[in-house]
Formats: structure tokens, C-alpha cells, sequence
């Protein structure tokens, strides 16, 4: 499925946004308005790693696939009069032979062309929305900071993708098509051009196609020029985005709107405007210090809690809508992305929290999203995370929720810790005292490789996370405990195949 669902990538880094029935099918839009949600770009690649790390499966980089094609260009600031939907979606060479490229430059391209589209500020270009897309009138001078982090951390991540097919292939070089040495240039720390400019050109020189030439690219350079604008990009963050409230709190700008202003801060009327969007990202990101994510977590507890319903808020009002940011901000505070407990992007932050180290924050965060979620005389839904709560604690949307994969995402991978590590099994639960008041064990079932896995996790003393270390571990009664590190436990898959019996489930007990 992932394969086929890259092949929704256009020239221009952009993609179809609809994906249909059957492999490799697409839809250009929704509604048959030309525009792009910035944000596009960077799941992918955090959605492979996740596959690499559960797999080991490095290979998947090398799978080729077309890329899409249609009248829509240069991130649909064009139309292409040329095209004729005649000729299908699939991008043709200048030859007329449908294109093929790897995994990895489908990658490499959708994430350098986002990198270099920037605003006066220095980040990205909001464009026509990003994960919030009620932010869709601020395509000329809007700018997103916590797209900018997460494209930042990703080609950081490609570089490290692209390390490990040196080290354990051999690999000397990265095959793209030959156009695409042109994006370089604006990875290169001694550059002269500005990426608009490389941009440009760029799109000018693919607007009748692409030769259908590859070139060899160095593997090394490439990694030191991706890592290069991977971190310029989180320092640009760090150093021009943070607003410093006090000498203990803080929150970095979220956005820049269709003025060129910065959306959030302490403003001209005397207001403090915040999201959680733009802390969320810097913390999973990297871009935030270990300081600046303790002086968040103190803002965002003091100043985003609704004080009807004790949920964080997506964001504090933004002052009168004056149409230069999005439409969002035409509905009432505290319904939607207007101020409601937008349940998505707070279980993001939570796990945010969980990734860098913060589980008690994070507990706190997840703890409270269970609460509202799980309040039927307040949010009158059954059981379960809605897209978000209002002011009134209603829960809403059930069925329009990016929250419910999350939470899972988030329970199994961080708070019991259990996931993969390029085909092994790494075990680090970040479980708390309190998750054991009905008993001294808890447990967690899913499958790994193809093997079910059955968890338990004793607590006999009673610990909080930080007091208790993994003291051992039993595999279908069988201990291993030479391979506890600590907090952690990596477990050779291949090790563990041998002395596996097939078709049954593996019983694994951590006393901690």
C-alpha cells in the first residue's frame, strides 16, 4: 500500500490528495479547488520509518514507482495547458515514456522542494493550509513554524536512511533523475542562491517534462547537505521563532499570517496568543532545547486549559478574524480548531512529551484526554476520542478523527514502549505509578513480524518511572536477562526466531 500510495507524488513535491480504490489511484482535490496543504510532504517518510523500523526492510528505499500527473503545476500555482487527461497520470520524459523513480528520491524530492520554499521570516511557506487546513488565506506571505520543524527533523531522518544503506550495502551513490541537481544547490551551506530562486528554475526547466536521465549522486555529500538544512532549519526555529515569557516559561510563534506578521505572542492590544501546534512540533522535532521544552510545559499548563472543561486547547483567541489567516477563525472560540480540545494534535503532543523523556507531563496530558473522552454525561458520546471537545465538553465528530491511530500509536510505542528498531524488538515502557493502582501488572498485546506478542509488566514495589529499572525478562518461560540495558531491552530478532515455536503466541514478563 505505501508503495502504490507514493506514486501520488508530483514533480513539484506536491500530491494528489485523494487517494481511491485499487493500487495507485488517485484523485487530484476534494472539491476541484487547485491548492496544496503544505504538510503533505512530511508523513511519509514518518510513516516509513515506522514500517523499516518493525521490518528491518531497508529495500523498500530502492522500490520504484511513477510519479502523478495533471494540469496542475508548480504546487498549483500553474495550470499546464499542454496536458490532456488523455494521456492518463502517469508523469512522462520528454520521450513520452512513463517516469519511474525510487522510494527514496520520491523522498528526497517532496521533502528539498518544501525546504527550500521559504518565507521572508526564514520557514516554510504555509501555501494553502498544513495540518490544520483551516488556515487557507494565507498563501502569499503566511509562513508555518512547526511544518518548518518537522521537515527539518525529516531530512535529518533521510540523511540517517540514507547512512544506513552506506553502511550495510556499500552504497557509494543515490540515483535521481537528472534534474533534481539543480534542488541541491540550495543545500549547499556555502549556496548563493536563495531556494525561491533554485525553485524557479527548476520548475521551469520540468514545465514540458523530464529527460528521463538519472544521475549518480556522491552518498556522503548528499547526507552532509541534507543534515546541513535539516538543522539550519531547527536552528532557525530555535533562535528567531522562541518567545520568552519569563524565567520559566515560554512558547515558540506558530505562524506568520497574510501581512507577514507573527500570529502569536504578547501583541499590540496587550493579549498573549498561543498554539499547541508549534510546540508540539518543536518538541517531537528536536528544534526545542531540553529548556525550552520544560518552560512549554509550564506555559501550555498554565495558559491553554480550558477552565470549563480542564482540556488543552488547541489555541488562546486570536483576536478578530480579519481574514488574512484562515476561515477557521470565523467560528466560535472553543468549537474546532478555533479553541477547542482539538484531539488530534493534543494526542501528538503527548506523545511529543513521551518521546523526549517527559512522561509524567505527558501521563498528564493522555490522562486528561481519557477523562473528557470517557465523561458521557458532559461529552454525550459513547466511549471514545472525538475530534475534539468544545468549551461545553461536548464531544464531537467521532467519526472525523486523526486521534484514535494516535492514541494507539502512542500507548504501544511509548507508554508500554514496545516497537521496533530496524527489525529487532527494543522494549522501553514508560509506564507510571498510578497506571498500576488495580493491580501490579499490566499488559499489552499486538504482533511483531508475523508473531503474536503477549507483554506483562510487573510493578510489585509500587514504582514511579524514574525509580524502577527492567529487572528481568521471561520469553515463554525461558529468562533473558544478559540483554536488559537499564530502562530498556533489545531483543535480536533473529536470536529469537530459533528458539521460538511456531504458531504460538510469545509470552514475554518484564518485572521492573
Amino acid at each position: 500500500m505505501f508503495v502504490n500510495n507514493m506514486k501520488g507524488v508530483r514533480l513539484d513535491g506536491s500530491n494528489a490528495t485523494i487517494i481511491l480504490d485499487g493500487e495507485g489511484k488517485f484523485q487530484a482535490d476534494r472539491n476541484k479547488i487547485s491548492r496544496v496543504w503544505m504538510d503533505h510532504g512530511v508523513w511519509p517518510l514518518f510513516t516509513l520509518n515506522l514500517y523499516i523500523n518493525q521490518t528491518g526492510d531497508l529495500s523498500i528505499l530502492d522500490e520504484e514507482v511513477s510519479y502523478w500527473k495533471d494540469a496542475q503545476i508548480e504546487r498549483a500555482k500553474r495550470i499546464d495547458l499542454n496536458w490532456n487527461k488523455k494521456e492518463g497520470n502517469c508523469q512522462k520524459t520528454k520521450d513520452g515514456e512513463c517516469y519511474s523513480g525510487t522510494i527514496m528520491e520520491h523522498l528526497i524530492l517532496e521533502n528539498v522542494i518544501c525546504s527550500l520554499n521559504i518565507g521572508e521570516h526564514g520557514n516554510i511557506n504555509l501555501e494553502d493550509g498544513d495540518w490544520n487546513d483551516q488556515l487557507d488565506m494565507a498563501s502569499d506571505k503566511g509562513e508555518t513554524i512547526p511544518f518548518t520543524a518537522f521537515y527539518g527533523s525529516n531530512l535529518c531522518n533521510i540523511a540517517e536512511l540514507l547512512e544506513m544503506q552506506m553502511k550495510k550495502e556499500g552504497r557509494k551513490a543515490v540515483s535521481l533523475f537528472e534534474e533534481m541537481e539543480m534542488l541541491l544547490l540550495g543545500l549547499k551551506e556555502e549556496g548563493t542562491e536563495n531556494g525561491q530562486e533554485i525553485l524557479e528554475k527548476y520548475y521551469k526547466q520540468i514545465r514540458s517534462g523530464i529527460s528521463g536521465r538519472k544521475k549518480e549522486m556522491p552518498i556522503q555529500q548528499l547526507i552532509d547537505m541534507l543534515r546541513w538544512k535539516g538543522q539550519s532549519l531547527l536552528q532557525q526555529i530555535r533562535k528567531n521563532e522562541w518567545i520568552e515569557l519569563s524565567d520559566q516559561e515560554g512558547f515558540f510563534n506558530g505562524y506568520y499570517n497574510n501581512d507577514g506578521n507573527a500570529v502569536d505572542g504578547i501583541l499590540h492590544d496587550g493579549k498573549l496568543r498561543f498554539g499547541l501546534t508549534a510546540q508540539t512540533f518543536s518538541i517531537m522535532s528536536g528544534a526545542a532545547t531540553e529548556e525550552q521544552v520544560q518552560k512549554i510545559i509550564r506555559a501550555v499548563d498554565h495558559y491553554l486549559p480550558d477552565k470549563h472543561t480542564g482540556g488543552i486547547r488547541l489555541t488562546l483567541p486570536l483576536g478578530d478574524n480579519t481574514w488574512n489567516f484562515g476561515r477557521g477563525f470565523a467560528l466560535i472560540y472553543g468549537e474546532k480548531e478555533n479553541g477547542g480540545m482539538f484531539s488530534h494534535m493534543t494526542t501528538m503532543y503527548a506523545y511529543a512529551l513521551y518521546s523526549r523523556g517527559y512522561v509524567r507531563a505527558g501521563y498528564q496530558i493522555l490522562k486528561s484526554i481519557y477523562e473528557l473522552s470517557t465523561n458521557t454525561r458532559s461529552a454525550q458520546i459513547y466511549p471514545g476520542v472525538p475530534e475534539y471537545i468544545s468549551s461545553r465538553g461536548r464531544g464531537m465528530y467521532s467519526y472525523v478523527t486523526g486521534a484514535g491511530s494516535w492514541i494507539i500509536f502512542l500507548m504501544l510505542t511509548q507508554v508500554y514502549g514496545v516497537r521496533g528498531k530496524l527489525g529487532n524488538l527494543w522494549i522501553e515502557p514508560k509506564l507510571v505509578r498510578e497506571q498500576f493502582t488495580s493491580s501490579n501488572v499490566l499488559v499489552t498485546e499486538t504482533s511483531f513480524m508475523g508473531k503474536d506478542l503477549s507483554i506483562s509488566f510487573y510493578n510489585r514495589e509500587s514504582l514511579d518511572y524514574g525509580e524502577y529499572q527492567l529487572g528481568e525478562i521471561c520469553i515463554n518461560d525461558e529468562v533473558w536477562d544478559e540483554q536488559i540495558n537499564g530502562m530498556h531491552v533489545e531483543l535480536q530478532w533473529s536470536e529469537m526466531e530459533k528458539k521460538l515455536i511456531s504458531n504460538k503466541k510469545i509470552k514475554s514478563v518484564l518485572n521492573l
